[in-house]
């Protein structure tokens, strides 16, 4: 049986811990425990049988190495008391959160030999702990399934490849048969160009809009024709809407939707047939297709796996009979920017859906706190606003628009006892509000499509004077938008209410703090632009 090594001091303390409403533990220097309480036994005892000589870590938590930042152990190197909230099993296999105060016992000479365990079951006041517990899962199954589509892309890359390369065979088949024919042979020529430029723009751009522009531009070259329209189709809508054009400016039939199987572009599209046009007065439009000059036209469906994914439409402005030989290479080209086309539609959806996973959090977070509902949109559109005054590139302020979304991720992992605190914090709880920079930006570093929004969502509590947080960046140090998103971030706090302060800033005081505080909190030059913008609402 395992020696109790309790320090003789404190023999006599024992009935008086016994019957204590909290449970107690006595442990020695190497985690094991010598003596416990009974409400500590009624948590933790019963099947497992006797508790005292066990580690502690095994009674708490199950586990066969110490708990991760044990404050017992900090009590054994530092001497001084310790605190922590840690999750542990009752006995009956239940998860808690418990509250442990651990004091050190030390002998004469001030040598720490064990650890008083005073422990405190908070469970019911961490519900917020749970939904966090929650949140970080779901978001570990998102970033599982992101991987799991970045493989399938990889495949569909993959795929691409052994296109171009049966394409390439083709080319050889085609220059072999027919050497003699010149003019054949400079249309698979621009036709191979124009699908390896798919390939090298659906390798490099995620924009489908840019794909788009690309398609129509390389089969007016391929068909040497004067216009060309691709029209994509939108399921929600069961209709063909334009997403792209070439030599069709300031005309209403750009702008024109159609239903599959409405006018020859429809039909091309319902049928996955190419269908061509030697008279276009005789179809509709005809009165636009007169203005412009246009005399013929092909159209070809863009199909994929079978799916009918919208269809391109070439014109020609001189009356044209598009024969077999000019219709087989705009099928080849159609077909692979078809495979493009769905390659980019998929990457963009998956970052559309991930974003959103993202944006459900945050708004979770701001549904456990009444007084920052809505805080994300103010400061996105604040933020945004800046930016624009500043001439910044659209690029950035499209990854402003992100950062801004999602900047107070972190914080769903934050007790609600804390951001909900109604006085001032303890040192403590001030140290872990200020580490929700960080947990948000490792939050969305899985994310590629969000990388670029990573440093603004670490930096947006910086200083202009480098007494920020959490790294203490100075001036030019913090990235521009991150300063823009800091001036954003306190004006919206200070005209908002919070637990810590009932009565709201009107938005002239906090204009004031804000031009106070330039040059020491906020970037001069974004405080200006900031406090011009909004006296203008």
């Amino acid at each position: 049986m395992y020696k109790q090594a309790l320090h003789p001091e404190h023999v006599d303390c024992r009935s008086v811990f016994k019957n204590i409403g909290a449970g107690l533990s006595l442990v020695d220097n190497k985690l094991r425990i010598v003596w416990v309480n009974s409400v500590f036994e009624k948590w933790f005892g019963g099947r497992n049988g006797p508790i005292c000589g066990k580690y502690c870590y095994a009674v708490y938590q199950h586990k066969a190495h110490p708990c991760r930042g044990c404050p017992t152990l900090k009590v054994f190197r530092s001497g001084h008391i310790e605190q922590a909230i840690q999750p542990g099993f009752s006995q009956d296999g239940a998860k808690h959160y418990f509250q442990l105060t651990v004091s050190p016992v030390k002998d004469k000479s001030g040598k720490v030999v064990q650890a008083l365990e005073l422990i405190d079951d908070i469970t019911a006041g961490l519900g917020g702990q749970k939904r966090a517990d929650c949140a970080a899962e779901e978001l570990k199954r998102s970033y599982e399934y992101l991987l799991l589509a970045n493989r399938k892309l990889q495949g569909s890359i993959e795929r691409l490849r052994r296109i171009n390369s049966i394409i390439a065979r083709r080319k050889n088949g085609i220059y072999k048969k027919y050497c003699h024919k010149i003019k054949e042979l400079n249309i698979a020529r621009e036709e191979l160009s124009g699908i390896i430029k798919i390939n090298n723009a659906c390798g490099s751009s995620l924009d489908s809009g840019s794909i788009c522009g690309l398609i129509t531009r390389l089969t007016c070259k391929i068909m040497h024709a004067e216009a060309c329209i691709i029209r994509l189709f939108d399921e929600r809508a069961d209709s063909l809407v334009v997403e792209g054009e070439r030599g069709l400016r300031a005309n209403n039939l750009n702008s024109a939707s159609l239903k599959p199987g409405e006018s020859f572009s429809g039909r091309a599209a319902k049928y996955k047939h190419p269908v061509t046009v030697n008279d276009l007065a005789k179809e509709d439009y005809a009165e636009i297709i007169k203005r412009r000059g246009l005399c013929s036209a092909v159209a070809m469906p863009m199909v994929a796996k079978g799916k009918v994914l919208g269809v391109v439409t070439v014109y020609a402005r001189a009356p044209r009979h598009f024969t077999e030989e000019e219709i087989k290479p705009l099928t080849a080209f159609v077909s692979q920017a078809a495979v493009a086309v769905q390659e980019i539609k998929l990457s963009e959806d998956i970052h559309t859906t991930y974003f959103n996973t993202i944006r459900s959090l945050v708004l979770a977070m701001e549904a456990r706190d009444p007084y920052t509902r809505g805080h994300a949109d103010r400061v996105t559109r604040y933020s945004i606003e800046i930016a624009q005054e500043l001439e910044l590139s659209e690029h950035d302020i499209e990854i402003l628009r992100y950062a801004g979304e999602v900047h107070d991720v972190g914080k769903i992992a934050i007790s609600d006892l804390i951001l909900n605190k109604p006085g001032k914090l303890t040192p403590t709880e001030r140290a872990t509000i200020e580490v929700h920079p960080v947990r948000g930006a490792e939050m969305i570093e899985p994310l590629q499509f969000l990388k670029s929004a990573i440093p603004l969502v670490r930096h947006h509590h910086e200083r202009y004077d480098g007494k920020g947080y959490p790294d203490g960046l100075v001036r030019d140090k913090i990235p521009i938008m991150a300063r823009i998103m800091a001036c954003a971030d306190a004006f919206d706090a200070m005209t908002s209410n919070r637990p810590y302060r009932r009565n709201r800033m009107s938005i002239e005081q906090a204009l004031g703090e804000i031009k106070s505080n330039s040059g020491s909190q906020f970037d001069p030059k974004v405080a200006k632009v900031f406090i011009k913008i909004i006296k203008k609402i």
